[in-house]
């Protein structure tokens, strides 16, 4: 347990420096940012023994980690590798109507939150996993949500807003009920993702008679 506290922590304080050196003029990001700094955990960390598990996607993991390993995020990468044998991957949705094999396709691991590895009591943070051209169909959650990329270059939407390639080195924001999508192309996309807010209410699926329906 002494050995995972001392991860939790090397990882948390690198994740600290890296949103307090954020180099963004997106005053919204900067903004979440901020918020999520004045609940930070306190450091040293103590949460719960590691159960871990893993999901078909995981297979694609260590590719993702390789990705990123001399990229923009390369210090978070060497944060969270250690952690790897330690964490419990599921996919935590019922199944999709137009996409039954998605829980072969993206996986999630939550290892800091209020009864996680890592205890914080107002954030949760993990990591989501997708394999190599899927696609992460419409959702939304009450919770603000700032996602790191960390491994692939992925093409993420929000709301109306036209698709874009996201790369690490990137912050992406997606606000308190916005929908969003994620989509991987050749190469298997990770990243990190921050809750503020709401934690208790799940992130769901949006189907197009949803949307027409909002």
């Amino acid at each position: 347990m002494e050995q995972m506290n001392r991860l939790i922590d090397t990882f948390l304080n690198q994740l600290y420096r890296r949103l307090e050196c954020c180099d963004t003029s997106d005053s919204d990001v900067l903004d979440e940012i901020s918020r999520i700094l004045q609940v930070w955990p306190e450091v040293p960390s103590s949460g719960k023994l590691p159960s871990p598990s893993e999901s078909t996607v995981t297979k694609y993991l260590d590719a993702a980690l390789k990705l990123g390993h001399t990229g923009a995020e390369s210090s978070l990468i060497a944060a969270i590798r250690p952690l790897a044998p330690f964490l419990d991957w599921t996919f935590g949705y019922p199944p999709h109507p137009l996409y039954p094999n998605l829980e072969s396709q993206v996986t999630f691991t939550q290892f800091i939150g209020p009864e996680d590895l890592g205890t914080a009591d107002h954030l949760l943070m993990g990591l989501t996993l997708l394999a190599p051209k899927t696609y992460y169909p419409p959702h939304v959650h009450p919770a603000n949500e700032l996602y790191i990329p960390l491994g692939g270059t992925g093409i993420w939407t929000k709301g109306s807003e036209e698709p874009l390639p996201r790369e690490p080195g990137s912050v992406i924001l997606h606000p308190s009920g916005v929908i969003h999508t994620t989509e991987s192309r050749e190469d298997p996309v990770l990243a990190l993702y921050i809750w503020r807010g709401d934690l208790i209410t799940s992130s769901k699926f949006i189907t197009d008679q949803e949307k027409l329906t909002e």
